[in-house]
């Protein structure tokens, strides 16, 4: 029995992305996902502080991205085309959730052990699980900034397209942003 290459794995794993004006190679889904999986999952794990969830949203964003993707007319900017994807199903989550209180309730923190020694080891968890207790008291839409641009190291412009907003409510965000920070860090233990 001969197989029909169309029907094949292979063949469903590619995804064609239309690029009006030229053809464009297929992507491979299994190749986007080893690229770009880490670093959402970092960011998603920064917007809603449990690894759990952020792991179930990312693969939420590559399913959202693969029915989605006759959206991508740049095949150039699928990074950002990902990451806006990927806080737009963060945002759609928080909706579903009755204003965050459950959020908070189950929040957990999942840190890695440093080699340096028991002391620094567990400085930096503390100190990671301060901060991001502290990101959580943000309002949602200063989280979204503030984590994409302190600890994601993006600038203004890759998170105004991200985030579809202009980029001086970017600016606006992250100085009001760092404020709360500031004021929840010095008030917490």
């Amino acid at each position: 029995m001969s197989r029909d290459p169309a029907n094949s794995f292979e063949a469903q794993d590619a995804v064609v992305v239309p690029f009006p004006g030229r053809p464009v190679p297929p992507l491979d889904l299994g190749e986007l996902f080893d690229a770009h999986a880490p670093y959402l999952l970092r960011v998603v794990h920064r917007l809603t502080g449990r690894a759990d969830l952020a792991e179930d949203l990312v693969q939420e964003v590559f399913l959202v991205a693969w029915r989605r993707r006759d959206e991508l007319t740049d095949p150039t900017a699928i990074r950002t085309w990902l990451y806006r994807v990927a806080v737009n199903v963060v945002r759609h989550r928080f909706r579903s959730e009755s204003r965050y209180g459950a959020v908070l309730e189950r929040f957990t923190h999942v840190f890695r052990r440093t080699s340096a020694g028991p002391d620094v080891g567990l400085e930096r968890y503390e100190r990671g699980q301060r901060v991001h207790a502290v990101i959580q008291h943000l309002s949602p839409k200063q989280r979204e900034v503030f984590v994409l641009f302190e600890l994601e190291e993006l600038d203004g412009a890759e998170i105004a397209e991200i985030l579809d907003i202009p980029l001086n409510t970017v600016w606006s965000r992250l100085r009001l942003a760092r404020e709360a920070f500031r004021k929840h860090w010095e008030a917490s233990p």
